[in-house]
């Protein structure tokens, strides 16, 4: 057994070119009850998460009794994902016999366990290539899935669990214990209720939580902070294992790199299609999972960024701004990297609003100079840290008071330019409270990513769990710290090859696209759609 930090754990899941996932818990042959009607249909939490998972991208191991003979209905899966176990005689696969009312409530006519009680974290010992993140699914027995997760999570992997109602029902304060043991969990609205009261208590900062509600969307849980998504509307066939999609698909798209709220809309599109369907028709198909619904408002021409890209690769001299300077740390100063990780939580909302739309930029004076926006941000940091050289560290900044804030902020004139000085505070407090309750410093995160094949990819699925950085899907402000810790001549973060950024898409850039034709609006709430001519993009790049 070993001892794996926070960030290894992480870092080691998604270490290869493809995402490997271990699916603890298996198959069976279930008969569900369709409009009243009797079908046969494959089934099983750990067959309709590991074939979700393999759709979205994964190379996926099932660790479940393997039927011998193989029936007919399952062997499609052995051309999807890899099955290891022990043999047993078709007898020994579970069977479940399910009918569901319109409301979504589920009746078990029938149970047979088959060897799914034989199943004991002693098989881990014979998987030779462990991936690095495993999920179990939530078995009859709630101990049995927490001897799996304790086991896994001792040998290093990043681990996932979910549950069901009549576990947490019968066995709530050992689900308890798993969930907190897990750096995933998922669980449905109704478990959310029972495991952590109805004000939904968030883990820790470092985990995730995915709470489904149905047709009305998901809850991401990041730490502490909360995102809820919309749900898409589908006339339901067969809601028998929505979930489990939903969770095979979301792991997967994050251990591909996706941000956690980006992965979630995912999943939620694929057990949204797989419910017009009985049993795992839609999770047999070829095709990759579906996609969010786009929205119809906007249009990217493609030719255009094509141009654009073209033109500005020929522009001579063009180099990436090296972060120093008046406005930064000297080179080689032992506090920078942690200096810029908790400035660049405070990189938005430079304007201020009238009426609901921008009115003007901040600009204000500061140490003589009038400044605007980021500038005045660079410079505030910095004579913050000279006044006091231990402002920035993790423990300060999540103490951070409302008078601090406003006295470290002050203009020449005395008074805080922020437009929303309310919420700076509220993102300082998030970060430093989200690393100290990692257990991480901001140099400890960024040499664990630099150590990776890919240091970009790397430090932005860390910063997922940070807060100032977590909230954003698009990772605009993780990009720009990600882009100054490679950029600055001490490059702390190396450059490879193909592992680059996300756009940093800020409002420049928005005016930007619109004015270069990039992007073209067609909202029909709009007179006229906004697109510049052909012929005006290269002059208006120029």
């Amino acid at each position: 057994m070993q001892h794996v930090t926070w960030a290894e754990r992480w870092l080691r899941a998604e270490s290869g070119d493809r995402p490997r996932l271990l699916v603890v818990g298996g198959a069976s042959l279930d008969i569900i009850h369709v409009k009243g009607q009797p079908t046969p249909t494959p089934g099983g939490a750990g067959l309709y998460t590991a074939l979700a998972a393999a759709r979205a991208g994964a190379d996926v191991t099932m660790l479940a009794p393997v039927p011998h003979p193989m029936p007919r209905e399952l062997a499609p899966a052995l051309d999807r994902i890899r099955w290891i176990g022990p043999e047993v005689p078709l007898d020994g696969l579970p069977r479940f016999e399910i009918a569901y009312d319109d409301s979504g409530a589920v009746t078990l006519f029938r149970e047979h366990l088959g060897a799914e009680p034989d199943m004991t974290p002693a098989l881990l010992d014979a998987i030779d290539d462990l991936p690095g993140c495993a999920y179990c699914v939530p078995f009859l027995d709630a101990r049995l899935q927490q001897a799996f997760i304790r086991a896994l999570a001792a040998r290093g992997c990043l681990t996932v669990a979910s549950t069901y109602g009549k576990a947490v029902r019968n066995e709530t304060h050992v689900v308890r214990t798993t969930q907190a043991l897990a750096d995933l969990f998922f669980c449905n609205d109704d478990e959310a209720a029972l495991l952590f009261g109805d004000h939904d208590t968030p883990p820790p900062a470092g985990h995730l939580r995915y709470v489904t509600r149905g047709s009305r969307g998901a809850t991401v849980h990041q730490g502490s902070h909360r995102t809820d998504i919309d749900g898409t509307r589908v006339a339901a066939l067969d809601p028998t294992g929505a979930g489990d999609t939903f969770c095979g698909t979301t792991i997967a798209r994050l251990l591909a790199g996706d941000h956690p709220v980006v992965a979630a809309h995912l999943g939620n599109a694929a057990a949204a299609e797989m419910v017009t369907m009985v049993g795992p028709t839609a999770l047999w198909a070829p095709a990759p999972p579906p996609a969010p619904p786009a929205d119809t408002r906007v249009r990217v021409d493609h030719a255009a960024v094509q141009r654009l890209g073209t033109l500005i690769r020929g522009l001579p001299d063009l180099d990436g701004f090296p972060f120093v300077g008046d406005l930064f740390p000297a080179v080689g100063d032992p506090a920078a990297l942690e200096w810029f990780g908790a400035a660049t939580v405070q990189q938005f909302g430079f304007w201020f609003a009238e009426g609901g739309t921008y009115a003007r930029p901040m600009i204000a004076t500061i140490d003589g100079h009038e400044r605007k926006g980021s500038d005045y941000l660079w410079a505030h940091y910095q004579r913050w840290q000279r006044d006091d050289p231990m402002c920035m560290t993790p423990h300060r900044q999540a103490g951070l008071t409302a008078a601090e804030w406003s006295r470290t902020a002050a203009d020449d004139n005395g008074a805080d330019p922020y437009p929303d000085p309310a919420a700076c505070l509220a993102l300082a407090r998030a970060y430093g409270d989200s690393l100290i309750t990692i257990g991480i410093s901001p140099a400890e995160m960024v040499a664990a990513a630099a150590a990776t094949p890919r240091p970009m990819r790397a430090l932005l699925r860390l910063l997922d769990h940070v807060g100032g950085y977590r909230e954003d899907p698009y990772r605009k402000k993780a990009a720009l710290l990600a882009v100054i810790l490679r950029q600055r001549p001490e490059a702390w973060l190396p450059t490879v090859a193909g592992d680059d950024a996300p756009p940093i898409v800020d409002y420049h850039v928005q005016r930007t696209s619109l004015r270069t034709g990039v992007v073209t609006i067609t909202d029909p709430g709009r007179a006229v759609p906004t697109r510049v001519p052909h012929h005006r993009v290269l002059n208006a790049a120029e």
